[in-house]
């Protein structure tokens, strides 16, 4: 008999409300929200402090102190293992392809329903890639460019 994991998720976005909504929205789904701050570095400072690394990260782009970029590109490089999720106000395309390469394994758009922001943390947890529909196609060709 399979056991079904739970999916321990982190949220990092300057926005207090937004942060406590979506922990409400991931609690509701079944995971597990391991801590939400509202900067890179408060985030990075919480999984070295931490036994438990979050499977997860929802990463907001623009914040103070450490951006969105910047995190990603330490996590991608010193915990491979955790998925990032890029979860944005911005559907510029340099900015999503500068997610992209700095490492992040999705991109939703912060305008997405709740459902949309559950099938995605899904989506790369099981080692997929997910993009809110105005930016996949700019993840398409990024991806196509790579390979």
């Amino acid at each position: 008999m399979k056991t079904e994991q739970i999916i321990r998720v982190a949220i990092i976005d300057d926005h207090d409300m937004l942060r406590n909504g979506i922990c409400q929205f991931l609690d509701s789904f079944g995971f597990a929200t391991i801590f939400e701050v509202e900067n890179g570095v408060l985030a990075l400072e919480k999984i070295e402090r931490s036994h438990l690394i979050p499977d997860v990260c929802i990463v907001d782009i623009n914040m103070p102190v450490m951006d969105g970029f910047e995190l990603t590109e330490i996590l991608s490089k010193k915990y491979p293992a955790i998925k990032i999720l890029a979860f944005s106000v911005n559907d510029d395309v340099k900015d999503v392809v500068k997610m992209l390469e700095c490492g992040a394994n999705g991109y939703v758009l912060k305008g997405a329903d709740p459902d949309e922001l559950q099938r995605a943390v899904e989506v790369i947890y099981n080692g997929g890639h997910y993009f809110s529909a105005s930016v996949a196609e700019v993840a398409k060709e990024f991806y196509n460019k790579s390979n």
